[in-house]
């Protein structure tokens, strides 16, 4: 399983979400060699965290499943995707920009937590996955970093 976040951060919190690219790397290395099952193999998560005056501009987009292999250019960048799930999570500003490193990790574990109900809602398309026991594994994980 694939695990990762794509981040869509105001600058003026860049300094405070350096912590990010780890964390998503982390998450991705622990999960890597794990199955679900075989509708899914691989979920990107965007993280919105931006003040308020570029929120029109950055709402979360619907979840998009890709199941059939999808060769993307995008932004001089190549890549392909296959039984992948993308979704974002909008993060209040105030809240993060007002947290500590450890206070924001652990804000960012509630909310990746609380999003796993759009798997379940895509459970039509996305048939065989083992939504419990991953779910049970990310709270593991997060526990073992003390951040739930």
């Amino acid at each position: 399983m694939k695990l990762a976040l794509a981040q869509y951060i105001s600058a003026e919190i860049k300094k405070e979400t350096r912590f990010l690219i780890d964390f998503s790397d982390n998450m991705e290395k622990s999960f890597i060699k794990k199955i679900y099952g075989n509708d899914l193999m691989e979920i990107v998560i965007g993280i919105i965290c931006v003040s308020p005056i570029f929120e029109q501009f950055f709402k979360p987009k619907p979840p998009k499943y890709t199941k059939e292999k999808k060769h993307i250019k995008s932004e001089g960048f190549e890549y392909e995707i296959e039984k992948c799930l993308e979704y974002s999570i909008k993060l209040d500003f105030e809240t993060f920009r007002n947290s500590s490193e450890i206070e924001a990790k652990k804000y960012l574990s509630e909310e990746i937590l609380k999003s796993l109900e759009i798997i379940e809602a895509m459970k039509s398309k996305i048939k065989d996955f083992d939504l419990i026991n991953f779910k049970k594994d990310l709270e593991n994980y997060f526990k073992e970093k003390d951040l739930i």
